[in-house]
């Protein structure tokens, strides 16, 4: 309505009090900040910046989780270069295609794009010695609930040197029949160096492999025994 006709109709009908609705709503309450996320003097994250297609850093500076293009959080490996280190000596095409696209879906915490990736050529990948059926939600949960950076294990362990067993190829060098010192050392950084150190005392490398077949099947990304 034209507000000096909205104002002429209140002192027609002589209100003793007339309102225009169009006033802006009285801000709300103060809430606490959602537990967990702390509480911060910092100014409000301008939202503008996705406006702009870019992510916005501010995001993580607060604490927050940065979205991903599945809608989960952020994972351990972001950040990480979605490009492995080449392969020496260099692998069959098929292995290496399969090696570069798991780091990239890594890279981007796409838990479903990992899920596809293993279910590719129609069979199972091996990532649990459980009952578990969902490799999305396993390696998800992993992550956020119980603070395992298995996804920032699985890139650092693509780019680093491989065994052959059979017809797969396995990272990282340490799984192997008599691995060597060389063989753990690579994995500082990746491990704790007192789990390294008992792994190799032990004789039996326990932690994250990832074996792909010479046909480019992502057949293995298991821990534990």
């Amino acid at each position: 309505m034209n507000r000096a006709l909205f104002l002429s109709a209140c002192v027609l009908t002589m209100s003793s009090a007339c309102t225009d609705s169009r006033r802006a709503p009285a801000p709300p309450e103060h809430r606490d900040a959602p537990t967990g996320a702390g509480k911060t003097d910092a100014a409000p994250i301008d939202a503008g910046v996705n406006d702009a297609g870019l992510p916005d850093a501010g995001l993580a500076d607060a604490g927050i989780p940065s979205p991903t293009p599945d809608g989960g959080a952020a994972c351990s490996a972001q950040g990480l270069s979605p490009t492995p280190s080449p392969a020496n000596p260099p692998l069959p095409p098929a292995v290496d295609s399969m090696r570069r696209r798991i780091v990239a879906a890594a890279v981007a915490c796409d838990y479903a794009a990992l899920a596809a990736l293993g279910d590719e050529q129609g069979k199972s990948l091996r990532f649990s010695f459980g009952p578990d059926e969902d490799v999305a939600r396993f390696w998800r949960q992993a992550e956020q609930e119980r603070g395992e950076p298995v996804l920032a294990r699985m890139v650092k362990l693509l780019s680093l040197p491989y065994t052959k067993q059979d017809e797969l190829y396995v990272w990282p060098t340490a799984f192997r029949e008599n691995a060597t010192a060389q063989d753990f050392e690579a994995l500082k950084g990746i491990y704790p160096d007192a789990q390294l150190q008992a792994m190799q005392r032990d004789g039996s490398y326990l932690g994250l492999r990832v074996g792909i077949s010479s046909t480019g099947d992502w057949q293995l990304a298991v821990s534990g025994d």
